[in-house]
């Protein structure tokens, strides 16, 4: 546990931490002992840098006694829309919607329940959920908690889920992965208790609407006039029971960023969708031999022919030019030329490898984040809630954070990462299967690669003239320039003794 400092108004007040704290929770207590009565009017900075107040403290690199400053922001920034997704994590489907800052948890699931069963699917039921009681013979209904992991943490309580975006330091986009917990509560006292939410939270449903997008293939989006009608549990509604599957549209969505510093993007400007999320799990190789030591390589592998001897001359005479630096204007042309490249790419595949052996091939959207990386990860883990982090091979980690995987960490599609359980995490994790039983039976083994031919080895004339043009037209004028230079040398015989 450390301390922080925070500042306001010339006056410093000190909040205790933990590494698990919120920077939300940091904002919250320095505006209650400084006697601010609305949190979500202020922001955190560090030595003029604005914080992202849904990161912890360990992702912050904060050390004991550190200074930071509490900033007041104008109504128009308070008042920004955030862009949510919500998914489920069995099975796993998706909706979204755009909500006010000040809007609570708790009515996100309620008006993107509505609006799901409004569009047709009556069986959506994440707020009112109930299983039987597992005593046998009882035959009493327990009600099922939804619990909503936003902000690298979990929500699972009532009071909990009546936190708001601002307070819990959500802006832009939002990713919010959906499960349900088992719980002891009858209910029909869990119902009397939502009806209580409901309606202490009934001010602000009525003051603004949230204005969720129509799902596909969904009729028109519900009127402001009848959200508190459809927030209401009515007693016609038949509970679901735990075997009933959330049946979920599957919506189309835009990866989730949280980047307070840059503008949030339209989505309705957006030319083409993006790609929905794709899950490839294969088993473990049960062959002790490596596949790359599975087929014979033919000696013709070994050879160097007459083309591939030209090949390495004319690489040699290539490298051994002058070669002039670019210019700064020049760098900068080239950087934004890669930008373009990589903002135009749709779709990026990614495999991760699991401690005991299974594989998994994610198809994100090329605009997606670490952080929409690790939630996808984590929706398919048997063990959710254990802490973990991503490798690039040997030793690189990628943090859970809000930078972008193509711009920003430089991964390529087809690009394979290693998971490994952090020190955090229980030894019932390390030791069981690190997949969820679903994604285990759904597994397949990996395809086998087909042997190479001898002509896979041996390049042919036509490849090598074609390779020897291109590798020309690659240098320019350098070539055309030293082709020059070498007629004078021989014709004023320079460079002879």
């Amino acid at each position: 546990m450390s301390n922080v400092v925070v500042r306001w108004n010339q006056r410093a007040v000190t909040i205790k931490t933990t590494p698990g704290k919120p920077l939300s929770e940091i904002r919250a207590e320095a505006c209650a002992k400084f006697g601010l009565s609305t949190p979500s009017g202020f922001i955190l900075k560090r030595g003029g840098a604005k914080l992202d107040l849904s990161l912890p403290v360990r992702l912050t690199n904060f050390v004991p006694g550190t200074k930071l400053e509490l900033v007041q922001v104008s109504a128009s920034a308070v008042a920004k829309p955030v862009s949510i997704v919500l998914r489920t994590v069995d099975p796993v489907e998706q909706l979204s919607g755009t909500f006010p800052a000040a809007t609570s948890i708790w009515e996100i699931l309620r008006k993107l329940e509505a609006d799901a069963r409004t569009a047709g699917s009556s069986k959506v039921n994440i707020t009112e959920r109930c299983a039987p009681s597992a005593d046998a013979g009882s035959g009493r209904l327990l009600y099922q908690m939804p619990a909503v992991r936003v902000a690298n943490r979990e929500l699972a309580k009532f009071g909990e889920l009546k936190q708001t975006l601002e307070e819990l330091g959500c802006s832009g986009r939002e990713l919010l992965v959906l499960r349900f917990l088992p719980t002891e509560t009858p209910y029909e006292d869990a119902l009397m208790e939502i009806a209580g939410v409901t309606k202490d939270l009934g001010s602000a449903e009525t003051t603004e609407s949230p204005k969720v997008p129509a799902t596909e293939g969904a009729g028109p989006a519900v009127d402001a006039a009848n959200d508190e009608d459809l927030l209401m549990p009515e007693a016609s509604d038949t509970p679901e029971t735990a075997d009933t599957a959330l049946d979920l549209p599957s919506v189309s969505t835009e990866p989730v960023e949280s980047n307070d510093m840059s503008p949030e993007p339209s989505v309705a400007q957006e030319p083409a969708g993006p790609v929905e999320p794709k899950i490839a799990v294969f088993q473990p190789s049960s062959s002790t031999t490596p596949a790359a030591a599975a087929f014979q390589v033919p000696d013709a592998a070994y050879d160097i022919g007459i083309a591939e001897l030209k090949r390495i001359k004319e690489n040699y005479h290539i490298a051994s030019q002058p070669q002039r630096l670019l210019s700064d204007k020049e760098l900068a042309e080239k950087e934004v030329i890669k930008r373009q490249e990589m903002e135009k790419i749709q779709a990026l595949k990614i495999k991760v490898r699991f401690p005991d052996g299974y594989i998994s091939q994610q198809e994100l959207d090329g605009k997606c984040t670490a952080r929409d990386l690790y939630n996808l990860i984590r929706t398919t883990l048997r063990h959710p809630n254990e802490p973990f982090v991503l490798l690039i091979p040997p030793r690189d980690i990628i943090k859970d954070d809000a930078r972008r995987l193509t711009l920003d960490l430089k991964v390529r599609s087809g690009a394979s990462l290693h998971l490994a359980w952090s020190k955090e995490a229980s030894d019932k994790a390390k030791n069981s299967p690190a997949l969820n039983d679903e994604l285990v039976k759904a597994s397949k083994e990996l395809p086998k690669p087909s042997p190479p031919k001898e002509s896979d080895y041996v390049a042919t004339e036509e490849e090598s003239e074609n390779a020897k043009g291109k590798r020309k037209e690659e240098a320019g004028p350098r070539s055309a320039k030293s082709d020059i230079e070498k007629k004078i040398k021989g014709l004023l015989r320079l460079g002879r003794k």
